[in-house]
C-alpha cells in the first residue's frame, strides 16, 4: 500500500481533531457534572430525562398550588375565626340586654355595642386578600360584595325589599388544580357564609346573619320604631346562635381542606425528590470515570500531536 503524503497529513489532522473533540466533551461534562449534554450522548437516557423533568416541573407547579391554597385557606380560616369572636360577642351582648331590670337607656347603650359589632361584622365580610381582591365576593370579587340597605322594614329577612345588607357578589368558589386530577376550591362566597344561614340541623333560617343581628338591636334600641317581643327577641337571640353554629360548620370544612393540602403537599415533596434522585441516576456525571478519560484523551492528544509533528518533517530531502 502506498502511503502519499497528503495521507498522512489528513490522519494525522483528523486524529488530532477526533482527541480534541473528545477532550472538549468530557470537559463540559466536568464543568456541568452532567453526562448527558446533547441528545446524541445517549439517546434513551436523554429521552427518559425530558419525560422525568416535565413530570417533575409539573408536579412543582401543583406543590406552588398546593401552597397558595394554603395561604388562602389559612386567611380564611383566619377571618371566619374573627366572625365567629363578633357573633359570640353579640350573643353576649343579647343575653346582657335581656334583664328586666334595664330601662330603656341601658338597653339602648347595649344596641349601641352591637351596631358598632355589625359594622366590623360587614367590614370582615368585605375583606380583601393580599391583591385587593374581595374574598367572599365569588367570581365578582373586584367590587365589595356587602353593603347596607338602611331603608329595609324590619322585621328584616332575606326578601330583597327586607334585607338590612345587600349581597351584589355571586355563588361562585374560586378553585386551584392541586394534583392532576383534583381541584380545590380556595376561598368561601358571601352568599353561603353571611346571606343563607343554616341552623345546626341544615335548615336556612330563612335571614342572613346581618338581619338576626339588626332585628335583635330593634329589639333592645325602642327608637328604632319596632315593638318589644319576646317572641322577636328570642327568634333573633336563636338565630344569631344558628349563625355561630353555621360559621363553625364553614370553618370545619376549611380544615378539612387544608389538612388535604397537607397531606398532598408532604406526598408531592416525596414525588419530587424520587423525581430528583431518578434524574440523578440518569444524567449526573461519574467524576472518577470521566475524569480517567480526561487523562486518557489528553495523552493520546499529546501522542497524536507528536507523532503528526515528526511524521510531517519526514522527507527524502533529508537523506539526499
Amino acid at each position: 500500500m502506498r502511503i502519499s503524503t497528503s495521507m498522512m497529513f489528513s490522519n494525522g489532522t483528523h486524529g488530532i481533531q477526533d482527541r480534541q473533540s473528545d477532550l472538549f466533551r468530557v470537559q463540559n461534562q466536568l464543568s456541568t457534572g452532567r453526562r448527558i449534554l446533547t441528545p446524541e450522548d445517549d439517546p434513551i437516557g436523554a429521552s427518559e430525562v425530558l419525560k422525568v423533568s416535565q413530570s417533575k416541573a409539573a408536579n412543582s407547579q401543583y406543590l406552588n398550588n398546593q401552597a397558595i391554597a394554603q395561604t388562602s385557606l389559612g386567611a380564611l380560616d383566619n377571618v371566619l375565626g374573627t366572625v365567629n369572636d363578633e357573633l359570640t360577642r353579640i350573643t353576649e351582648l343579647a343575653a346582657g340586654g335581656n334583664n328586666a331590670t334595664l330601662g330603656p337607656a341601658e338597653r339602648r347603650m347595649i344596641a349601641m355595642e352591637m351596631r358598632d359589632r355589625l359594622q366590623d361584622l360587614i367590614g370582615l365580610a368585605n375583606t380583601e386578600d393580599g391583591t385587593g381582591l374581595y374574598i367572599f365576593g365569588g367570581y365578582q370579587s373586584t367590587t365589595p360584595p356587602f353593603a347596607e340597605n338602611t331603608g329595609a322594614p324590619a322585621p328584616h329577612d332575606l326578601t330583597t325589599a327586607n334585607s338590612s345588607v345587600i349581597y351584589s357578589g355571586d355563588a361562585g368558589k374560586q378553585a386551584v388544580q392541586v394534583t392532576a386530577s383534583k381541584d380545590m376550591n380556595i376561598n368561601e362566597n358571601g352568599l353561603d357564609v353571611f346571606m343563607q344561614v343554616k341552623d345546626a340541623s341544615g335548615n336556612a333560617i330563612g335571614r342572613s346573619m346581618f338581619d338576626s343581628i339588626q332585628n335583635m338591636i330593634d329589639q333592645l334600641d325602642s327608637s328604632s320604631g319596632v315593638p318589644a317581643s319576646t317572641a322577636a327577641f328570642n327568634q333573633a337571640l336563636s338565630d344569631i346562635k344558628s349563625g355561630i353554629s353555621h360559621v363553625a360548620t364553614i370553618r370545619a370544612s376549611v380544615g378539612a381542606r387544608r389538612n388535604a393540602l397537607e397531606s398532598l403537599t408532604s406526598a408531592g415533596e416525596d414525588v419530587s425528590f424520587n423525581y430528583d434522585a431518578r434524574l440523578s441516576a440518569l444524567q449526573d456525571l461519574d467524576y472518577t470515570e470521566a475524569i480517567s478519560r480526561f487523562s486518557a484523551y489528553k495523552m493520546q492528544l499529546d501522542a497524536a500531536q507528536l507523532t503528526f509533528k515528526q511524521t510531517s518533517q519526514m522527507s527524502l530531502f533529508n537523506i539526499l
